[in-house]
């Protein structure tokens, strides 16, 4: 009974283990919970209809569509019904307010059907939206079956069923169906029609007619080439037709012989695969094979696996994996009918399975009312739910499976860490797990255990069995050997209660070798131990070496992996010396960071040979390393090469030679032909990507174990199932972004030929092609590569990204291809776009011919040209020498330091343009102690501004002192007599005396007085013409208060329109904003600061006109 039980448990797991679920719900991108439609288009894209829009899908994220108010280009409405893909490969979406239509090369909506509100017609909620042989759309409504037909061509639309002289007038349409000759047939309430040269025809009475198809119609299905299967209330009808009826056969329930079911029908679905009909019926299930004429029916059935109840509401045969899903009337959830071989007793096994929510599990499916389901292409299949999104199902199986501990499983794991792992020939394995050690079936049920307070140990680290009678057990309190027909067990130990034949070196034992002569080795902390198991032998090696991990090949060398120290082993012949227990030398590998050939690491994890006798090392941190024939040198194989760690913790040989390879970040499948490596995490049913060092054992059966701090993971080579879909690549966008920054985008199928195409003209800087490949089984490990025809000589890898970013290509043509994998890396047909480069239109073919005709015209302007090129060169000599001297002049005019005055902190500072410009300062102290200041800037440049200059500093020193005002009208008076034309002098004229100034100004800028008491600034601007406009001016005289650390700071229009690199001016307020943040500090400090304003605003340029500064603090 045990057995029994054991075997029921297991094929239980097996089952569920099957059908795993990914559930995808609005926190992944659905726009709503309730799913009601699922379609996918001719290219792999997945459109799902919510209650909330309309979503579009790539494996990757959604794309959510809602209608917009007042945005004709937007879906019209978001509770969609139903979807369609036209022969010109157009979306039709229909929702509660009408129909669009949805252009996937631009990602846009229209809304073609217009029907006039007033005759009370509205297309609202279609059930059913199909296209005919001349490109009519037909569509059937959800809420009152009215059937219309609308013409893009003609622009105009129908109703079918609307009023007394339309052809279906009081007729319910209750199926629309569009066969594979795009003949329209409509199942009513009273029986089946179709529409043909502009007219339909009823096919139960007149000519050609059947009254077995006067039934009430269910379900219209397309079977095998010309053969179209009619569900009804009273039956089934096989039709052969070519356009029309040609021929017709009926099926009814009938108890007394092979037939349907029952005659009330629901649903059908051909299987294209092989050739047969399944039949959803009130009373059960049918499945029909037509070539043999013979019904195989099912029901329920007390106490057996069986459907869980007989009326089936509708049902999709998934054709790739051969499973049978359907709903059922009564009950919630979603059923699936499986053909399997039976695991244990090798024949075709049919279980039905039925799948409710379950909170507890997240795999389980996603709400228990199925509103629709659909089979993908690449045999997926897709589950919309009304409260929860979308479960997704695939048939391909995951390639592991894992043990864990489970607190709520009695019959599981005690402990979830795995130190060691040895199997029996049963395919039974025991596990030393932190609990102790536990006998497991191959499913991870478990049979018997051992608990190690029992055993008197603290962990167990290693396990050893001998023809499926012994178990050697390396612990850290010794070595176990246990009897596994009666229990008995035997401890050796290097304590003194120990018997003499039982006594070993080290009680720390790290691991146990049977070696082919059935001698048991031990490597433990102080040495090597060889216990014979006939004579009850031992010997013992005390050695500074500590034998880690050990292993025998095929050649009878027995391999250690020393701590710290490397590889090393004792050869075949040297052997029998060891076992007499007399001294022996051992050959090595020493980790030598200087050997580029040598071992790549001095920690070794694991040893393994492979079937043509190569010795493979894993190591900590040095990663995969291969040991060459004749025992020189090694291959490194690191993380750069494909591995997804550098520490190594178990090597296993497979039948075809290849490796698999656990380590710290999940396990490894080598190619020992190739030397590919194929990564393996928890999306591929791992459940842990962290593994024990030497925790691995093969059964029989070829499953392979690897134990980690998370349980077991189990894989089977042999049995591993691969996604054989070749999925499209598709290009689905195409991003322009040009010099000015602005960006355009492209979408939809570009190019899967060569005959598309894209253009990049001159005014593109840059542009990205996007591109996905359809597989939606793990879409997290498809790969992408592309290469560009005329640049990339080799594929490039997108290491992830799905798109290629070019720049500034040259001129010519390219070609872009693209392909894509799957999960497991089975790559798609390439996909292909050529790209032409529209060159600017001054580097036509035309402009180039004017180019010639200037270029012969420039070389006799050239010849003419050089001729006077030594006469510009010297006068441009000259030019840059006088500018010079007057650069030269202007310094001279202007004082180098400012004046010592006891009462005013004094600094100044001018720095020049490119070009002589006409700014000038000074100072005049007078007799009684007070001190005039001038801050000026002539107009424009060169030497007319250094003229300008020289006049107004000769009309100050030959001028008598009064007021500013004075001076200043005095001052004007001179330089208009001298009259230098349009060139005028800004000035600002400050007297100083006794805790005040003075202050008049001719178009200068303003000046900014800092006070102290405030912390504030006041701009001091006072209106008035340059010097030099008019001969009769007056100017303004203002006085102000210059307290105690009070700062007046003249500037000229330098510094305020310096311009950065934008062609930004600075402007007056930064110098408002700088003088009052620095007003406390030196007249120096001041000027450093508005200094560095300036230089920080050019960064680098060159100031255009002069800047000048001048700063007076009272002391």
């Amino acid at each position: 009974m045990k057995v029994v039980f054991q075997l029921f448990v297991s094929s239980l797991l097996l089952s569920q283990s099957d059908f795993t679920f990914i559930n995808i719900s609005v926190e992944d991108g659905l726009s709503e919970s309730t799913v009601k439609v699922i379609f996918e288009d001719h290219r792999g894209f997945m459109y799902f209809g919510t209650e909330n829009g309309l979503d579009f899908y790539d494996g990757y994220k959604f794309q959510n569509y809602q209608m917009h108010s007042f945005d004709e280009a937007s879906i019209l409405g978001n509770k969609i019904s139903s979807i369609y893909e036209d022969s010109n490969n157009k979306i039709w979406v229909g929702t509660v307010l009408g129909v669009s239509k949805f252009e996937p090369d631009t990602r846009s909506f229209s809304r073609p059907i217009k029907l006039d509100p007033k005759a009370g017609q509205a297309i609202r909620n279609p059930k059913t939206i199909v296209e005919d042989r001349n490109g009519n759309i037909w569509i059937n409504l959800f809420d009152n079956n009215q059937l219309f037909q609308f013409s893009p061509t003609q622009d105009t639309t129908f109703c079918m069923n609307c009023e007394k002289n339309d052809p279906l007038f009081n007729i319910v349409v209750t199926a629309l169906y569009e066969d594979e000759n795009k003949t329209i047939w409509f199942g009513t309430d009273a029986g089946l029609f179709y529409y043909d040269l502009n007219e339909i025809i009823f096919c139960g009475s007149g000519r050609g007619g059947h009254e077995f198809l006067q039934h009430p119609i269910t379900t219209i299905e397309q079977g095998a080439k010309d053969v179209l299967w009619v569900g009804t209330t009273n039956g089934l009808a096989q039709l052969e037709t070519k356009g029309r009826i040609e021929e017709a056969f009926f099926h009814q329930y009938d108890p007394n012989k092979n037939s349907i079911v029952s005659s009330f029908i629901n649903d059908l679905d051909w299987n294209s695969e092989k050739n047969e009909l399944w039949i959803a019926t009130k009373n059960g299930l049918s499945q029909y094979d037509p070539k043999r004429k013979i019904f195989h029916n099912t029901q329920v059935t007390p106490y057996a696996n069986s459907i869980i109840e007989n009326d089936i509401s509708e049902l999709i045969i998934a054709e790739k994996s051969d499973k049978l899903w359907f709903t059922t009337e009564n009950y919630p959830g979603i059923n699936c009918r499986t053909v399997e071989k039976d695991p244990y007793f090798g024949e075709l096994d049919t279980s039905f399975t039925h799948f409710e929510h379950d909170k507890q599990d997240d795999k389980s499916i996603a709400d228990n009312n199925i509103s629709t389901f659909l089979e993908d292409r690449a045999g997926h299949v897709w589950i919309g739910t009304r409260e929860n999104g979308i479960s997704f199902y695939s048939f391909v199986k995951p390639k592991f499976y894992s043990i864990k501990y489970d607190a709520e499983n009695e019959w599981g794991l005690k402990s979830d860490k795995i130190f060691s792992i040895a199997t029996l020939s049963s395919g039974y394995l025991w596990a030393g797990t932190g609990f102790g050690l536990e006998l497991l079936s191959p499913d991870g049920i478990r049979d018997y255990d051992m608990e190690k307070s029992n055993l008197g140990i603290r962990q167990i680290l290693d396990l050893e069995i001998v023809n499926d009678e012994v178990l050697w057990a390396a612990t850290t309190d010794g070595v176990l050997r246990i009897d596994l027909n009666t229990d008995e067990t035997i401890r050796y130990s290097s304590g003194n209660e120990a018997p003499e034949d039982h006594r070993i070196i080290d009680d720390l034992v790290y691991d146990v070798l049977m070696a082919r002569d059935g001698s048991i080795w031990l490597g433990t902390r102080s040495g090597l131990v060889i216990i014979d198991p006939e004579s009850n032998n031992i010997n013992n090696f005390a050695s500074d070496l500590v034998p880690r991990i050990m292993a025998e090949d095929s050649k009878g060398n027995i391999w250690f992996g020393i701590e710290s120290n490397g590889l090393y082993y004792i050869p075949a012949d040297s052997i029998p010396k060891v076992k007499t227990g007399t001294g022996f030398e051992v050959d090595g590998y020493v980790f030598d960071e200087d050997s580029s050939k040598g071992i790549s690491s001095a920690r070794i994890t694991c040893i393994a040979e492979d079937e043509h006798g190569v010795i493979w090392v894993g190591t900590a941190n040095g990663g995969l390393n291969k040991l060459d024939a004749q025992g020189e040198s090694f291959t490194h194989y690191f993380a750069s090469d494909g591995l997804p760690s550098n520490y190594i913790t178990a090597i296993a040989v497979d039948d075809d030679n290849h490796l698999w390879i656990s380590t710290k970040n999940g396990i490894s499948h080598f190619n020992t032909e190739d030397e590919s490596f194929t990564n393996y995490g928890t999306a591929d049913g791992i459940g842990n990507i962290d593994f024990f060092r030497n925790s691995h054992s093969i059964s029989e059966d070829g499953n392979f174990y690897f134990g980690g701090p998370k349980g077991i993971a189990v894989v089977n080579p042999g049995k591993m199932q691969y996604n054989d879909y070749k999925p499209p690549c598709i290009i689905t966008r195409i991003k322009k972004t040009t010099f000015d920054g602005e960006t355009y985008e492209q979408f939809g199928g570009l190019a899967q030929t060569k005959q598309h195409g894209i253009e990049i003209d001159h005014q593109i800087k840059s542009f990205s092609i996007y591109f996905v490949s359809l597989n939606y089984h793990k879409t997290e490990k498809n790969k992408y590569r592309y290469r560009l025809e005329n640049l990339d000589k080799n594929w490039v890898d997108s290491e992830g990204l799905r798109f290629a970013s070019y720049n500034n290509l040259g001129r010519g043509s390219y070609q872009f291809i693209v392909q894509g994998s799957n999960d497991d890396g089975l790559w798609s047909e390439p996909s292909e776009i050529s790209i032409k480069f529209i060159p600017h239109p001054l580097l036509s073919g035309w402009a180039l011919g004017v180019y010639f005709i200037v270029i012969m015209v420039g070389v006799y302007v050239f010849v003419k040209h050089r001729m006077h090129k030594q006469k510009h060169e010297l006068e441009e000599e000259r030019r840059i020498k006088e500018l010079e001297q007057a650069r030269e002049f202007q310094m001279s005019l202007i004082p180098q330091v400012p004046p010592d005055h006891p009462d005013y902190d004094i600094a100044l500072h001018m720095k020049t343009s490119t070009e002589v410009g006409g700014d000038y300062y000074d100072f005049f102290p007078q007799d009684d102690g007070s001190m005039y200041v001038v801050c000026g800037d002539a107009t424009g440049h060169g030497l007319n501004a250094g003229m300008m200059v020289s006049i107004t500093k000769a009309g100050l020193y030959g001028s008598s002192f009064d007021t500013p005002a004075s001076t200043t009208t005095r001052l004007n008076k001179t330089i208009k007599a001298i009259d230098l034309g349009t060139t005028r002098m800004s000035l600002n004229m400050v007297k100083f005396n006794n805790g005040s100034f003075d202050f008049t100004s001719a178009g200068m800028p303003p000046a900014y007085l800092y006070k102290n008491k405030t912390s504030s600034v006041d701009e001091i601007l006072i209106p008035g013409l340059p010097l030099g406009s008019m001969k009769k001016a007056d100017f303004d005289l203002h006085s102000f208060p210059l307290d105690s650390n009070d700062v007046l700071v003249l500037i000229s229009d330098g510094l305020p329109e310096c311009v950065n690199h934008e062609g930004e001016m600075l402007d007056y307020d930064p110098i408002k904003d700088c003088i009052e943040l620095n007003g406390d500090k030196s007249a120096k400090e001041i000027i450093d600061a508005l200094i560095g304003l300036g230089d920080k605003w050019m960064s680098g340029l060159m100031n255009d006109d002069d800047i000048t500064l001048v700063v007076i603090k009272r002391k």
